[in-house]
């Protein structure tokens, strides 16, 4: 897997790796996305796995995967509930998007990897349920969560980069007018090299914002040196705690890095969102 960032420094044009793309309206059924499977055979399904994943309070689970207690905060509305039967496992781009734009070309493993995709905390998400329902299968251009917006703008990007999904016009539109809004300037996705489209690439521009006279102070008119390329560090799962000490990258906090705190939750033996402390 490969870690891919997009960045661009404040004022200027950067490329996102989309493909700008018609989509293919006909052929979908919810039943070519096999979902929820127990990858790791532990009894626990996809969907119980992102509930004990984004848990804000740990439940206790007993025998056959029963949750018991637990709290979570829906990232949606902010809404907190203790009743995880109130949410929905909210596929960050739906099931009929992501066959609009390109699963349609993807093999029944491929669209069932991408329906339970744990590896990238962003792909799947707990929410409140009648949010999900209201969203449906709508992209950014006539659909955005109450809260937090640009995160989910930068998700759902990041998301569309990971799996080679193309974008409509009037999607891209709106997220050029919606990463300009929100300021922005630095996307990270993890591409999966098997999904990549080969043909037709156009990748849309974004200009991110440009900071108003007064915020630059007077010493820093003059031209700025060029911006250093922003160091790449590898999201990796480590075997042992040892081995992660040894890369440098303990303690794992889950609240810093989901993605490589989801590739180790292995290593928290005590399930407190710190791993290799």
């Amino acid at each position: 897997m490969a870690l891919s960032p997009i960045t661009a420094p404040p004022a200027q044009a950067f490329d996102l790796p989309l493909t700008v793309a018609a989509d293919q309206l006909s052929g979908y059924e919810r039943t070519l996305f096999n979902h929820w499977i127990d990858a790791d055979k532990d009894r626990c399904d996809t969907r119980k796995e992102v509930l004990i994943q984004e848990a804000v309070v740990a439940p206790k689970l007993s025998s056959g995967c029963v949750i018991n207690g637990g709290k979570w905060i829906s990232p949606y509305d902010g809404l907190a509930t203790t009743d995880y039967s109130t949410l929905d496992i909210d596929h960050l781009v739906p099931l009929a998007e992501a066959w609009r734009s390109g699963a349609w070309r993807w093999s029944p493993a491929q669209r069932e990897a991408f329906a339970n995709d744990l590896t990238d905390p962003r792909a799947l998400v707990a929410v409140t349920a009648s949010l999900n329902r209201q969203k449906s299968d709508q992209d950014p251009s006539t659909w955005l969560p109450p809260e937090n917006k640009c995160s989910y703008v930068s998700n759902w990007i990041a998301i569309k980069v990971r799996y080679s999904l193309t974008v409509d016009s009037a999607e891209a539109s709106a997220l050029t007018s919606l990463i300009a809004s929100c300021n922005i300037t630095s996307i990270t996705a993890f591409s999966i090299p098997a999904y990549a489209i080969t043909a037709g690439i156009n990748p849309i521009t974004i200009v991110a914002p440009t900071p108003s006279p007064a915020s630059i102070p007077a010493e820093q008119t003059s031209t700025p040196a060029p911006t250093a390329k922003p160091k790449v560090v590898k999201a990796v799962k480590y075997s042992t705690c040892a081995k992660a000490r040894a890369a440098g990258v303990t303690p794992i906090v889950r609240s810093k890095n989901k993605t490589l705190y989801a590739l180790n939750k292995a290593l928290d033996r005590n399930k407190d969102g710190v791993a290799c402390e």
